[in-house]
């Protein structure tokens, strides 16, 4: 399968790299005054209501009902854990650390691409996720791994999970863009609703950078993030999709030095460029036929 990235879908990936690479800065900022749960269902609901009112029309009802399973399944796994999980992970790892666990989507996203869709994959694009990979591990760097376990390992399942919906996404063909992009907000916000019973909203202090913190990941790293995105993975397909997650990681560590003075190392640089390098590189003659293909699994 070609899996060439046009122009416009390379500015679609590197705008929401850019974006989300700012969510764990805003995470960060927001979680010292709310919970992980109330932080979660407030991104949602806010991004429900813009979604829902801008997008959702009647005609569209017939096929949600139809397709229920796959929305919800979708739902949870591309929106509802994932957000609980780096919520979680917010309150002990540093922003930067966030982002760059965020970056092992694409390893994620190969696995179960290989073996739930039977893709074939160039040679350029396996070499170039294996170094784009290499250049996150150099990129956390000794002193982010200096952590409890715990929440590292919540920060990998949400990436992992991000890595699955892909996948399924792309199987799964359910509304356009748009349309998905609302009722999926509203299914991850029932999905969550429960668990205020555990853990009920309480935001600690009215500050104003949680508050805008709050409002800036429902309305844009969340409602608006999510339809460009649902566009790129049935355009471009789950593993050049991927490319965010890899992205991510540069622009996460710059949100976080200039809204939180979290430092930047060298192995972060050199990790930086060796990502780079592997976005490029899975991409790389990537509409040129005659290249070598890896058999399918």
């Amino acid at each position: 399968m070609n899996q060439y990235v046009s122009p416009r879908s390379w500015l679609l990936i590197i705008g929401l790299s850019a974006m989300w690479g700012s969510a764990f800065t805003f995470i960060k900022i927001a979680i010292v005054g709310i919970g992980p749960i109330g932080l979660v269902f407030l991104r949602l609901i806010i991004a429900s209501i813009i979604c829902g009112s801008l997008f959702l029309r009647k005609e569209h009802w017939t096929t949600i009902r139809k397709n229920l399973f796959h929305i919800f399944f979708i739902s949870a796994t591309n929106i509802a854990m994932p957000f609980f999980c780096f919520a979680y992970a917010a309150k002990y790892i540093n922003a930067s650390s966030m982002a760059i666990v965020n970056g092992s989507t694409p390893l994620f996203a190969l696995v179960f691409s290989l073996l739930f869709l039977g893709f074939r994959f160039r040679v350029n694009q396996l070499f170039g996720i294996i170094i784009g990979i290499v250049g996150l591990v150099i990129f956390v760097g000794s002193e982010s791994l200096e952590y409890n376990l715990l929440p590292l390992m919540m920060a990998m399942l949400g990436a992992a999970l991000y890595g699955v919906s892909m996948v399924y996404m792309y199987k799964f063909s359910v509304l356009e863009a748009k349309p998905m992009s609302a009722i999926t907000m509203i299914a991850a916000t029932i999905l969550i609703s429960p668990f205020l019973f555990a853990e009920p909203i309480s935001i600690n202090t009215y500050d104003y950078k949680i508050i805008g913190s709050i409002v800036f990941l429902g309305v844009f790293c969340t409602g608006l993030a999510y339809i460009p995105y649902y566009t790129l993975v049935k355009r471009v397909g789950p593993i050049s999709t991927s490319i965010l997650a890899m992205l991510v990681p540069i622009f996460g560590m710059l949100w976080a030095y200039i809204f939180l003075q979290e430092k930047i190392t060298l192995s972060m640089i050199s990790g930086c460029m060796l990502i780079i390098f592997g976005v490029l590189l899975t991409n790389l003659m990537g509409n040129n036929k005659t290249n070598e293909e890896i058999s399918k699994i």
